[in-house]
C-alpha cells in the first residue's frame, strides 16, 4: 500500500476510536468473553486453531528468543491462541491479550489485526500508529486467512518490540496466511501435507534471503534457491557440511551450542573469494527429531550479488579437453559468439551447458557488461513473469516498496541466459516469444515498455522437438530460440578426456578443501575410463571430490556402478561382481603383505568385513 493511503487509514480508524469513547489510555480490550463462551467458539473454530498451529510452531521456534509473540484470532477478532517469548508474552498477558479477548477496532482500537478485519489486507502498524499508548512499543504485522472463497476465517499476527522488527516480518506472516489458507482449502488434510510443503517451499525460494537449515554439527538438512545461488553449489548443497560452505564454522558452532544467536559478517568459502555475507543464525528445537536444528540467514552483500547475479567467470581458454569433436565446438561457439543471435545449447545434464554459455558471453562484444542467469524450473511459475519482466510498487501483495527490475531489464546491454528453457510454463512461452519479437518488456502492474537490448542465450537437457510435437513447448518459439543451435556432447563420448578432467578437478578441488592431492591407480583410472558417466562432467567431478576426502574410492562403489551401466568390456571377459572383487581383494592384501588393518584401511572398510570377505571368498592369507 502506498505510504500516503497507508497514513490517511490510520487516520481514520483514529478518527473512529474517538467517536467509539476508546481511551487513550485504555488498557484491556472492552470485550473479553468467559471460559465458557470460549470453549464454544474454539471447538467451532477447531479446524483453523489445528491447521495454524502447525505454521505457528514454526514462527516460535523460528523467532525463539527473540522477543515476539504470535496471536491468532477468529474473523471477529476473538483471539484462539497465543504463544512466544515468555517475557513479551506475559506484558502482552499483563494487558489481557488473552484467548477470549476480542482484538477488533471496536474494542481495543487501532491495532493490526483490527486493521485486518476491516480491511481484510494485509498490515504492519509500528508505535504510535496503534490508538492506545500500551501498545505503542510494539510493532505487529498481521494478515488475513481466507477461505476458498475469500471470505475472512481468521487473522495471524506477529508482534514483537519496535527494535526487533525487520522490515521482512510481515512478508513471512503473508506467507503462513497464505499457506494456512492453501491447506484450509484441502479436505482432506493428510493426504494434501505434501503438496503444502512444496507450497512453502515456493514460498522460500520467492524470498531473496538465503535460508539453510542444518542439524546441530553442520550438515545441510534443507536450502531455498537464493542460498544455493549464493554458495554456487546448486543441487550439491544438500549433501554439504557448513564446515566447507563458511569460514570459522566452529566458532559458530560453539555459540550455538551455548545458546547464543549469531550475528555476524562471514566469508563465503565456495566463491574463492575474500567475500563476505552477513550470517545470522539461532537453534530451533525440532520436535519430531527430539532434537535442535540450526536456522541460517544468510542476507547477500553488493560482492556476492554481483558473483551470484553477474556470475560471468567461465572462459573457452580454461576448457579441459582435447576431443577433436570437442575442439570443433568450441571453435564453432567462438565462432557465433559476438553475433546477436539466439542460442539454443542443449545437452544432457552436468555437460556444461552454463560454461559455454558464460564463455559465449565472454568472447562477445557484451562481455563487460551484464550475463544474468535465470533457471526456469527452479521458480515457481507464477513468480516467472515477474522475476523476468519486474514489477510496479503495489502490483500484487508483498510487492518490494518502490517495485523491482526484472532479469532483461537487469541485463541490458548484455545478455540473459534462460536456463532450462523446456521448463517453462507454457502460458509464460507465449509472453517471451513477445519480448523477443518486439524487443521491449513491460513491469507487472505498468503499461509502460521499456526497450531492451539483450542477447539471448537458451539452454535445455529436454528433447524440445519432442516437447513441440507433444503440445508441451511452442512451435514458434522453439524455431525462435533455435537460429544458432549449441549440442554438447556427453562425456562417454569423450572418454579421451577422462584423465584431463580428473587432473583439472583434482588440482581445483584440493586447493579448494584445503587437502593434498591423491594418486589415484591405473585400474581405478581405467575403471573411471570404462564407466557411462551418466551425470556427466557433474558426477566426474564429485567422484574426484570423494576421492581427494576419502584418500581413495571403495572399489565396489565404482564396480557396482560399471556392472550397472552394462559395460560391454565387462561383460565380455564372464566376469561378475564377485570375481572382480574377489580379484581386488587379493591384490590389496597381496601388496600390504596380508596386514589386514593396512588393507581394510586401503579398501575404506571395516577389518570384521574384510574378514567376512576373505571367508567368503575363500582368500589365502
Amino acid at each position: 500500500m502506498p505510504q500516503h493511503d497507508y497514513e490517511r487509514a490510520i487516520k481514520l480508524s483514529h478518527e473512529r476510536c474517538i467517536n467509539l469513547g476508546i481511551r487513550k489510555e485504555q488498557e484491556y480490550s472492552k470485550k473479553i468473553i468467559s471460559d465458557v463462551n470460549l470453549q464454544d467458539i474454539l471447538f467451532k473454530k477447531r479446524k483453523l486453531i489445528m491447521t495454524a498451529m502447525l505454521y505457528i510452531e514454526h514462527i516460535i521456534n523460528f523467532t525463539k528468543g527473540s522477543n515476539f509473540f504470535v496471536l491468532l484470532t477468529d474473523s471477529e477478532g476473538c483471539i484462539l491462541n497465543a504463544l512466544g517469548d515468555e517475557k513479551i508474552l506475559t506484558e502482552a498477558f499483563g494487558l489481557k491479550m488473552i484467548p477470549g479477548a476480542y482484538m477488533n477496532e471496536e474494542s481495543i482500537g487501532t491495532n493490526a489485526m483490527g486493521y485486518v478485519i476491516k480491511n481484510v489486507k494485509p498490515v504492519q502498524l509500528t508505535g504510535k500508529d496503534h490508538y492506545i499508548t500500551s501498545y505503542n512499543r510494539w510493532t505487529c504485522s498481521a494478515a488475513p486467512i481466507k477461505d476458498q472463497d475469500g471470505r475472512l476465517i481468521g487473522v495471524i499476527d506477529l508482534t514483537g518490540y519496535i527494535k526487533d522488527v525487520h522490515p521482512h516480518t510481515l512478508g513471512i506472516v503473508v506467507a503462513v496466511s497464505k499457506a494456512i489458507e492453501e491447506m484450509l482449502k484441502a479436505k482432506d488434510i493428510n493426504a494434501t501435507n505434501t503438496a503444502n510443503c512444496n507450497h512453502l517451499k515456493g514460498i522460500l525460494n520467492s524470498i531473496d534471503k538465503g535460508i539453510v537449515t542444518t542439524d546441530i554439527n553442520g550438515k545441510v538438512n534443507y536450502f531455498n534457491d537464493a542460498a544455493a545461488e549464493i554458495f554456487g553449489t546448486s543441487k550439491k548443497l544438500n549433501s554439504s557440511n557448513m564446515s566447507t560452505l563458511i569460514e570459522d564454522w566452529e566458532g559458530v558452532k560453539k555459540c550455538l551450542g551455548s545458546d547464543e544467536n549469531i550475528s555476524k559478517k562471514i566469508n563465503i568459502k565456495p566463491l574463492n573469494k575474500n567475500v563476505t555475507c552477513q550470517l545470522e543464525a539461532r537453534r530451533m528445537y525440532c520436535d519430531k527429531k527430539n532434537e535442535f536444528e540450526i536456522m541460517h540467514l544468510f542476507n547477500e552483500s553488493e560482492g556476492i550479488k554481483n558473483i551470484t547475479h553477474h556470475k560471468n567467470t567461465y572462459k573457452f581458454d580454461e576448457m579441459v579437453g582435447k576431443d577433436e569433436s570437442f575442439l570443433k565446438l568450441i571453435e564453432y561457439a567462438k565462432k557465433i559468439a559476438d553475433s546477436n543471435s539466439t542460442v539454443l545449447i542443449m545437452g544432457e545434464s552436468g555437460t556444461g551447458k552454463e560454461l559455454f554459455a558464460q564463455s559465449i558471453h565472454n568472447y562477445s562484444s557484451r562481455a563487460k557488461l551484464p550475463l544474468i542467469a535465470l533457471n526456469c524450473g527452479a521458480i515457481p511459475g507464477q513468480l516467472i513473469e515477474s522475476e523476468l519482466f519486474g514489477y510496479e510498487d503495489g502490483a500484487f501483495t508483498g510487492a518490494k516498496k518502490g517495485g523491482n527490475p526484472g532479469k532483461f531489464e537487469l541485463a541490458h546491454g548484455g545478455t540473459i541466459l534462460l536456463d532450462e528453457i523446456g521448463d517453462m510454463p507454457y502460458d509464460m512461452q507465449v509472453k517471451l516469444l513477445r519480448v523477443l519479437e518486439e524487443g521491449f518488456v513491460t513491469r507487472l502492474g505498468s503499461k509502460k515498455t521499456i526497450p531492451i537490448d539483450v542477447r539471448i542465450i537458451a539452454s535445455t537437457n529436454k528433447n524440445l522437438e519432442e516437447a513441440v510435437e507433444t503440445g508441451r513447448f511452442r512451435k514458434d518459439l522453439y524455431y525462435r530460440l533455435n537460429v544458432l543451435p549449441l549440442y554438447i556432447p556427453p562425456l562417454r563420448e569423450r572418454k579421451g578426456d577422462i584423465r584431463l578432467l580428473i587432473e583439472y578437478f583434482m588440482d581445483k578441488l584440493s586447493h579448494s578443501l584445503g587437502k593434498p592431492k591423491v594418486t589415484i591407480s591405473e585400474d581405478r583410472l581405467s575403471m573411471m575410463e570404462k564407466y557411462n558417466w551418466p551425470g556427466n562432467i557433474r558426477e566426474l567431478q564429485n567422484i574426484v571430490e570423494l576421492i581427494i576426502n576419502t584418500g581413495d574410492i571403495p572399489h565396489n562403489h565404482f564396480i557396482r556402478k560399471i556392472y550397472k551401466s552394462g559395460n560391454t568390456e565387462y561383460k565380455d571377459s564372464n566376469l561378475d561382481m564377485e570375481s572382480i572383487e574377489k580379484g581386488h581383494l587379493e591384490k590389496i592384501i597381496k601388496k600390504c603383505n596380508g596386514n589386514i588393518s593396512q588393507s581394510a584401511d586401503i579398501l575404506g572398510i571395516q577389518r570384521n568385513t574384510l574378514y567376512n570377505k576373505i571367508k567368503k571368498y575363500n582368500i589365502k592369507l
